[in-house]
């Protein structure tokens, strides 16, 4: 299914009420997580668990939705120049978890978004390894794309689209290593020669099976 002007009219509408509904979560996430995630993701949150938020921002360009990407720097971390989504974790001072979003997302790209453009939100999502827990947000964005990247936070940014995610020649396996020197292999999207994995992975099969329903 594409999802384009031809097929879905009014679809930030349509988008907010399916983001409403009783959402896919796990079973989304599980067909992009390794099964080494599956095994150590707790069925309880733990409680010292770190809030954070990731802006998904949808833009429609003829007849798909463009969305950027980050890549992170290089650094002694376990989450080094991975792809991800504009976010970080909850400050004190912010209103929430819909205000975490929107401030990581003018402080590492410089792109600012209106409250009242946000559509909704996917299911909330446990990372193990930095023991964060995060709530993906969706916006939609009507103009430009003018990137101002904070360089501590941000090596480059990708756009990309729905239609490229969706299409199964873009879906990989990507092997990860662990600090004890164990493989393992997880399903991964390729983003102009970029490989998307793991939380953003499972963020992206939520959101692809969300847009389904409208």
């Amino acid at each position: 299914m594409k999802y384009s002007k031809g097929v879905v009219t009014n679809w930030d509408q349509k988008l907010e009420e399916a983001l409403k509904l009783d959402k896919p979560g796990r079973s989304a996430h599980r067909k992009m997580s390794s099964q080494h995630r599956q095994e150590i993701t707790p069925t309880k949150i733990p409680e010292n668990a770190r809030k954070a938020a990731v802006l998904i921002l949808l833009k429609e360009v003829g007849d798909t939705w463009v969305f950027p990407l980050i890549q992170r720097p290089s650094y002694d971390g376990v989450h080094s120049g991975q792809m991800a989504f504009p976010g970080g974790k909850y400050d004190d001072t912010d209103e929430d978890l819909i205000y975490t979003a929107l401030r990581e997302c003018h402080e590492e790209i410089g792109i600012t978004v209106d409250r009242t453009d946000v559509i909704g939100t996917l299911s909330d999502l446990y990372i193990p390894p930095s023991n964060m827990h995060v709530l993906p947000v969706v916006a939609r964005y009507n103009q430009v794309f003018d990137y101002t990247l904070d360089d501590y936070e941000v090596d480059k940014v990708v756009e990309t689209h729905v239609d490229h995610i969706q299409n199964i020649d873009n879906h990989k396996e990507h092997t990860f290593k662990l600090k004890s020197g164990v493989n393992y292999k997880t399903p991964a999207f390729d983003v102009d020669g970029h490989t998307v994995w793991g939380a953003t992975a499972m963020m992206l099969s939520e959101l692809l099976m969300v847009l389904e329903k409208i």
